[in-house]
């Protein structure tokens, strides 16, 4: 019988930690493998942990709503499939030792590392068993060698600090706690647990919101405003573009502008524009658990009908909370749509790497007035187009948006 840990898996390449939200199983239930054991959230979205063998639960690691670093131990699956880290979860670290024969050079030992910490100082990768014999003499192991593949506790590290601490009479220390983070830009309010609203999982999605905005006021940015006359495109939508939602024309467009632009598309990068090869558009979706931000890959270069089918699929899932983890990561910008809501105009602030972002108001008829002083009712919207103003000026926000009107005035264009 084998003790199998069961990780934290990395579920996107943007991924370094996940939230347990919900255990699927209790200790002590027999699984299969394959079976869903826990639920996590990574990136705002939930996803399911199945199980890498079966066997019995025989301990949860860790609590619901327990943030845990990628790679990190959740839980301990006892099973009689092969164990494919051969000894390294053996009951004894000494015995499992392999036996060199006669005449041959002991293998070399591993050159001994500390365990690694994650940032908030949590425990490192250990052997169940060490695990255990840490706790029941009253050792941290943190403060233990390593000598595991990947900085993982053995066996024999325990009981060398157990001889060590037996025969000086002294329990090995922690490592000093990390010198603390420098000061947030905004000040903190401190908060009891029973004072934070929402659930652990609510919580969790404003912290990464939190996180990925933090940055955002140290970028010199400006917005530029102009309202759009959506009339060609209008009488398009009842025709060669019927059925195209005014959201994926929109981002089609910003997307063609994106591509024609190094420099809008580009990423400051301290000593100047860092050109990027793709064109990768954040799409903001409202859902009932926070903002989701999900990427669409080149989408210009979608047929447009395409294009709505994956912006309408990714939008259902996204509400749902079930959005494919591959869509999320870097981008080159971000269109925000609260026209739907009933906004005409709104700021929509840049997340770096990003040069820009495009927001987008309601979409309706309002009164224009012609060159010849004649009244008339125009389908319209009000974008914005925030800029970093390292990477670009005023005048190529303005001709940024003129490219955009020129291209919802091309029906043509934006269909293919």
């Amino acid at each position: 019988m084998a003790d199998i840990p069961l990780t934290m898996p990395k579920m996107s390449m943007t991924m370094e930690e996940g939230t347990l939200t919900e255990w699927q199983v209790a200790e002590g239930d027999v699984i299969a493998k394959g079976d869903v054991v826990a639920v996590v959230m990574t990136d705002k979205v939930d996803m399911e942990v199945e199980s890498p063998a079966a066997g019995t639960v025989s301990q949860l690691l860790c609590a619901e709503g327990d943030v845990v670093p990628v790679g990190g131990h959740i839980a301990i699956i006892a099973s009689e499939e092969e164990d494919l880290l051969g000894d390294l979860f053996s009951g004894d670290g000494d015995e499992g030792e392999a036996e060199t024969q006669a005449g041959e050079e002991p293998p070399a030992a591993p050159v001994p590392a500390p365990a690694p910490l994650d940032p908030d100082g949590a425990f490192p990768p250990a052997v169940p068993l060490a695990r255990k014999l840490a706790r029941d003499h009253g050792l941290d192991l943190r403060a233990i060698t390593a000598t595991g593949p990947h900085g993982t506790v053995r066996v024999k590290d325990v009981k060398q600090a157990i001889a060590a601490a037996e025969t000086t009479g002294a329990v090995p220390a922690a490592p000093a706690p990390s010198a603390p983070a420098a000061a947030p830009a905004a000040p903190l309010v401190e908060a009891a647990p029973e004072e934070l609203l929402g659930s652990a999982r609510e919580r969790r999605t404003r912290q990464l919101t939190a996180q990925a905005m933090a940055a955002t006021p140290l970028i010199p940015q400006f917005t530029a405003y102009r309202r759009m006359d959506l009339s060609t495109a209008a009488r398009a939508r009842t025709g060669v573009l019927k059925g195209i939602s005014w959201t994926t024309l929109i981002l089609r467009a910003y997307a063609m502008l994106l591509r024609g632009s190094e420099q809008l598309n580009g990423s400051w990068a301290g000593t100047g524009v860092k050109r990027n090869p793709g064109v990768d558009v954040v799409l903001a979706v409202d859902t009932p658990n926070g903002l989701l931000v999900p990427v669409l890959r080149d989408p210009d270069q979608l047929p447009v009908r395409e294009l709505d089918a994956q912006i309408r699929a990714i939008s259902a899932s996204a509400k749902e909370g079930k959005v494919d983890p591959s869509l999320f990561g870097p981008a080159t910008g971000t269109l925000s749509n609260l026209g739907g809501m009933g906004v005409d105009r709104f700021n929509s602030l840049l997340t770096p790497p990003q040069a820009t972002a495009l927001s987008v108001g309601t979409v309706g008829h309002a009164p224009h007035i012609e060159p010849d002083g004649t009244l008339i009712a125009r389908m319209e919207c009000e974008l914005g187009l925030t800029i970093d103003h390292r990477v670009a000026d005023g005048a190529d926000a303005a001709r940024a948006l003129q490219v955009i009107q020129d291209l919802l005035e091309d029906p043509l264009r934006l269909s293919l």
